[in-house]
């Protein structure tokens, strides 16, 4: 690596599994995670907490210059998201919060450029695994090592539905489905950030492969 930071990408559509990934890979290569929908969620959340109208270019765009974030991981656990020393992390979510974050707050070009800058300030030594839709295109689009996972839609809403009951929630696979098919169109058709699989990109089709093979098929590649 001739001691430059290490920096990973690991992009593809909802609950297609990179999030756990990715987290799982940070621990392995002893780098940060970060998630970068985890951060247009939050956005989202606080918008609607505090009853902001998610219309509302300008307000949305002055809550995602402002969000007071902040992290936590342990070596075993998962990525706690804290907004005002408040764990937001469940509450990230639940389908109002994705559907505002992907249909509303990631639309606008301001809280995307916002965003992005805060995204890119993680990067430091001795590394980082970014993990979203656009991180190897938009973000850091000279990573090295970029990865799209993906799936079928019906792997990836049970998926979502089985994180949904370890936290409690309960939601209709029906409905699940329907919110993904819907977030991912919107997703491949925006006109920033579109979620879309780079030339350089290693595609990981996971639909039969559960974690730890996922994570051996990308170990592999970056140590090739």
């Amino acid at each position: 690596m001739g001691g430059l930071p290490l920096l990973v990408t690991v992009d593809g559509p909802p609950a297609s599994g990179k999030s756990t990934v990715a987290r799982a890979l940070a621990r392995i290569l002893k780098v940060p995670f970060l998630s970068t929908g985890a951060l247009y969620r939050a956005v989202a959340w606080l918008a609607l907490h505090r009853g902001a109208r998610l219309t509302d270019q300008r307000e949305i765009e002055r809550i995602a210059r402002t969000i007071r974030l902040s992290f936590s991981s342990s070596p075993r656990g998962p990525v706690r998201v804290f907004v005002s020393g408040r764990e937001v992390t469940a509450e990230l979510t639940l389908p109002e919060v994705a559907r505002s974050a992907s249909t509303h707050v990631a639309e606008i070009l301001g809280v995307r450029a916002a965003i992005v800058e805060r995204s890119r300030r993680f990067f430091r030594k001795p590394g980082l695994v970014c993990e979203g839709r656009d991180c190897g295109s938009v973000i850091f689009p000279r990573a090295p090592y970029k990865f799209f996972l993906t799936a079928s839609v019906a792997a990836r809403a049970r998926r979502r539905m089985l994180d949904h009951r370890r936290g409690g929630v309960r939601i209709s696979l029906a409905r699940l489905t329907a919110d993904l098919v819907r977030r991912e169109r919107e997703e491949k058709e925006r006109k920033v950030g579109a979620l879309l699989p780079q030339p350089d990109a290693w595609i990981v089709d996971n639909t039969r492969l559960d974690r730890g093979e996922t994570l051996l098929r990308m170990l592999r590649r970056i140590a090739h």
